[in-house]
């Protein structure tokens, strides 16, 4: 049997130090997660410890083809949400406008119905889309609860949520200019509601999967 070696990372440094005075992994694993260390990351330093140890590393089921899987959902489910959004809030624009049109460009264009049927006819396809996927994301996690630690599920949500906080905080300023410099219509203030409206949803959206809890505190 191999002595484990003194890791130089501080995080395998630590595992050893814990093992060696005796700490069980269920009171190890908590302890690193509540101070910032994700669950896969500890159990890849544990893997690392105990392949060290006994001198053998832990069989593999082949992660890197559920990564990828793990990945094309996340991404799929990222991109049909922007379809379906960017399209929705197109389709508000478009019937404000025609509700409250300009007055230098109401003869010019094409009629409504070929202004909002591109528009609708992809929410038609990509929103069915992104509720089957989620369904799938919702399968896999409850199969495999490790999966809610995906790391492109993490930067993907972050990305959301910057691109949501990005459009509700141009919106609300473009609007705050509009009206100091007296130039507020109807139309504008509805242009920007939607605008806020689908950045806050979709913000809130991402915000409440961070703050779901662990699969197996639910």
């Amino acid at each position: 049997m191999n002595e484990p070696p003194t890791s130089a990372d501080p995080l395998g440094g630590f595992i050893q130090t814990a093992k060696d005075r005796g700490l069980p992994d269920e009171a190890l694993v908590p302890l690193l997660k509540q101070n910032g260390w994700s669950e896969r990351r500890v159990y890849r330093s544990l893997s690392a410890y105990y392949a060290a140890l006994l001198g053998v590393a832990p069989p593999s089921r082949g992660g890197r083809g559920v990564d990828a899987r793990d990945a094309f959902l996340y991404l799929l489910n990222f991109i049909t949400l922007g379809f379906w959004v960017i399209a929705l809030g197109e389709l508000f624009t478009t019937l404000i406008d025609h509700r409250f049109p300009d007055p230098a460009t109401a003869n010019y264009g094409p009629d409504l119905l070929h202004q909002v049927a591109w528009h609708l006819a992809t929410i038609i396809v990509a929103f069915p889309c992104f509720v089957l996927i989620g369904r799938l994301i919702a399968g896999e996690i409850a199969r495999r609860p490790e999966a809610a630690e995906s790391g492109i599920r993490s930067w993907l949500t972050y990305l959301a949520l910057v691109i949501a906080a990005v459009c509700v905080l141009t919106d609300a300023i473009w609007v705050l200019d509009t009206f100091l410099t007296g130039a507020l219509t109807v139309r504008f203030v509805l242009d920007s509601v939607v605008v806020i409206g689908l950045g806050g949803g979709v913000f809130a959206y991402y915000l409440a999967t961070l703050r779901q809890p662990a699969p197996a505190d639910r």
